[in-house]
């Protein structure tokens, strides 16, 4: 089965196609804007160093964020587009569930994935050590996110910890793992491994915050 795997909703975008288990060809590039002016180069980029044609990819994974509101935007609609294009599926991958898998073992207490919203307020989902979740995701200030960990060890992870690392200062029980950036070679994985999830279309969007725009139809009248 050839995958290709696709992460444009944190603050970069990155591509990576894998066939049989292994790693064709994978990369990440940061960026702040621009995702929609790079995205789709750097897919045919990926696939040209693969090998790999657009109409024999088997399967689509894509990070259904939460994560930057464009960046998902663009990506959904990229996956969308190519899945359409070669008749295949897509399976939606959560951007917690992509830093969760690249953590390796947790030996026992609480982790914290948190990612880059943008603002002061991390998006943020508390897992017990197996991976389970301790709740809905989170959009929350650092101190008020804090007082929501319970005791014992604490694993953070994701490249919104540096939001949350001040308010966890007086813990010594916190340590930090996993790569900060998701690996869309991860996010291929991932896919293939639920592939019994996968769907035509794209993936519904986890935002978590409501986006800054607003329709005007939406909008509550002035008094």
């Amino acid at each position: 089965m050839i995958v290709l795997g696709l992460d444009a909703a944190g603050a970069g975008c990155g591509v990576a196609v894998r066939r049989g288990g292994h790693v064709l060809a994978a990369r990440t590039e940061p960026m702040a804007q621009g995702h929609a002016v790079r995205l789709m180069p750097l897919v045919l980029e990926v696939l040209a160093e693969a090998g790999v044609a657009s109409g024999e990819i088997d399967l689509f994974g894509v990070t259904t964020g939460p994560g930057s509101f464009t960046g998902l935007r663009v990506g959904l609609a990229a996956v969308g587009g190519l899945a359409l294009g070669a008749g295949r599926k897509i399976v939606g991958i959560p951007s917690f569930d992509a830093v969760l898998a690249d953590l390796g073992p947790v030996t026992a207490g609480t982790v914290l994935v948190a990612l880059d919203g943008r603002r002061a307020e991390p998006f943020a989902r508390l897992f017990d050590a197996v991976g389970r979740p301790l709740g809905e995701p989170l959009c929350l200030p650092a101190d008020e996110l804090a007082a929501l960990i319970p005791p014992g060890p604490l694993t953070v992870a994701g490249d919104g910890v540096g939001l949350v690392l001040s308010a966890l200062a007086g813990r010594t029980d916190v340590g930090r793992a996993g790569p900060a950036a998701i690996d869309p070679a991860t996010v291929a994985r991932l896919a293939e491994e639920r592939a019994d999830q996968a769907r035509e279309g794209p993936p519904p969007p986890l935002y978590v915050r409501p986006p800054d725009a607003v329709p005007l139809a939406d909008r509550a009248p002035k008094p």
